[in-house]
């Protein structure tokens, strides 16, 4: 394969401003075939980014939520049709608000948290009743910055109590699910989501710089996240979803944005899924992974660009129109990305993975990504 038009794709992205630094890892057949990166990691310092270096991965995460809920389906520990109050049981009288009532939903299933469409709403929501979520994110930010924070079960359990946007099932609408689902994953595990993840996902896949942290001996790694890219680049000096740079473990272990890992950590995990499960869980399971969850009626919602052509099920997008995505992958590929624009894609029918790190909030699915992703399509 040739990759030097994926090297000049990614110089002509920190040439022209367009991103700050940018790191890409290949890998085909399970193993990394290519690997580059370019820019910078630290403006001020003048760090280069490199694969190592740690990034904030932010809905990257929710591809390992979803890994580990397979994980536990494979054992025989979950259903995607258990109702969610057998583990949380603040859930058991979930409801919604309509023209100021409180109006009961049914029951929130794992297959709601999965598909996210459950109704549990990330902060901001435009929805009645939304100050109950935006109260219980405000809660756990609050708890952190006082050095009391909350645990992954116990924001699990005051969401419980927060009105839904919307009665459970009745439509797409990205949130807190895979927040929640950390949660139940802890209790059945019965351990911190952190044990869990490493024991069963980070280190049989050799992810050593994966975790919730960074500890003081990798802060040098660890690249700055800035708002704009290029000249326009600015240092962040805010905090989202209750993601700070944390340098020891910490008490709430964000199963939808915690994770810090790196391009060439994050390409094991790509390497293990595109190959279809072929150590941490099983072919089938990967096949179950890539469905499409969303009935028509809720892939409605389903409108950002960033999914157009694909379905939704498991925490990832699972391509199904190519033309409609403007994308070369195969049908069947899946991934999500990061609000920091990390991304991820899985392609088990060409047993080829596409990772892209970068530290730009807001970013998404960048223009970057999809022009890389393109360009290794055309080169296999």
């Amino acid at each position: 394969m040739n990759m030097y038009r994926i090297n000049e794709i990614i110089d002509r992205a920190i040439e022209s401003g367009a991103e700050t630094g940018a790191a890409f890892v290949l890998v085909k057949d399970g193993k990394p075939v290519h690997e580059y990166s370019a820019g910078l990691a630290d403006i001020a310092e003048g760090k280069p980014f490199a694969p190592d270096t740690i990034c904030r991965a932010f809905s990257c995460s929710k591809i390992v939520t979803a890994t580990a809920a397979m994980i536990l389906m494979e054992r025989g520990r979950l259903d995607p049709a258990y109702p969610i109050e057998w583990f949380i049981p603040e859930f058991k009288d979930a409801y919604y608000i309509k023209d100021g009532e409180k109006i009961a939903s049914p029951q929130i299933r794992i297959r709601d948290l999965l598909n996210m469409t459950s109704g549990i709403a990330y902060p901001g929501g435009g929805y009645e009743g939304a100050d109950g979520m935006n109260k219980v994110w405000g809660d756990l930010e609050k708890s952190i910055r006082e050095g009391r924070s909350m645990t992954t079960r116990e924001f699990a359990a005051a969401a419980g109590k927060a009105p839904l946007a919307y009665p459970a099932g009745r439509e797409w609408m990205y949130g807190s699910s895979a927040d929640i689902l950390g949660a139940v994953i802890e209790i059945l595990a019965d351990t911190e989501l952190s044990e869990f993840y490493a024991e069963n996902i980070f280190e049989p896949l050799g992810m050593e710089d994966t975790a919730f942290f960074v500890p003081p001996e990798k802060r040098s790694r660890l690249g700055v996240l800035y708002e704009g890219a290029g000249k326009d680049a600015k240092p962040i000096e805010w905090v989202n979803l209750c993601i700070f740079d944390f340098d020891s473990k910490p008490a709430f272990q964000s199963g939808g944005a915690g994770l810090f890992s790196t391009a060439r950590d994050f390409a094991k995990l790509g390497a293990e899924l595109s190959c279809g499960g072929a150590g941490v869980i099983s072919r089938r399971a990967v096949d179950f992974m890539r469905e499409n969850g969303l009935t028509p009626e809720q892939k409605i919602t389903l409108n950002w660009d960033s999914t157009r052509g694909y379905g939704y099920g498991n925490l990832v997008r699972c391509l199904e129109d190519r033309n409609a995505a403007g994308t070369f992958a195969t049908k069947g590929a899946f991934g999500w990305d990061g609000w920091t624009g990390t991304y991820l894609l899985c392609d088990p029918a060409e047993k080829t993975a596409v990772t892209l790190f970068v530290q730009r909030a807001g970013g998404g699915t960048t223009q970057l990504s999809r022009d890389i992703v393109n360009a290794v399509y055309a080169a296999l």
